[in-house]
């Protein structure tokens, strides 16, 4: 399912759900100070999407996402793909860098417009 509506019009989706997300890759230097870390890539939505976070307290579960972190791929970096796999929330990588992560399953260009 594309998501390209804004969040508020969008479904909420929650964590194991299998979307595709269109946007720009880029790469997030990290903050940590050990030379051996590597830069996190994150996917700059074109549209915002809902998220439904079940472990956040009660009134605060749906927040408006506009960067998922892109996990298991190196994206093209800096044009418009679109990135299909597993949503997840919470910190799911060494590289943290946002809360919300999408592992790829596949990638490819973004429509035309």
């Amino acid at each position: 399912m594309l998501l390209s509506a804004s969040a508020a019009a969008a479904p909420c989706y929650t964590d194991g759900d299998v979307v595709t997300l269109e946007g720009t890759a880029v790469r997030q230097p990290t903050r940590m100070t050990d030379a051996g870390s590597k830069p996190a890539w994150v996917l700059s939505l074109s549209s915002p999407i809902c998220v439904d976070s079940p472990t956040a307290p009660q009134g605060q579960r749906q927040s408006s996402v506009t960067q998922v972190q892109i996990i298991d791929t190196i994206p093209t970096e800096n044009e418009r793909i679109q990135l299909t796999g597993k949503l997840v929330t919470g910190n799911m990588s060494a590289y943290y860098a946002v809360p919300t992560a999408i592992w790829v399953l596949r990638e490819r260009p973004a429509p035309s417009r």
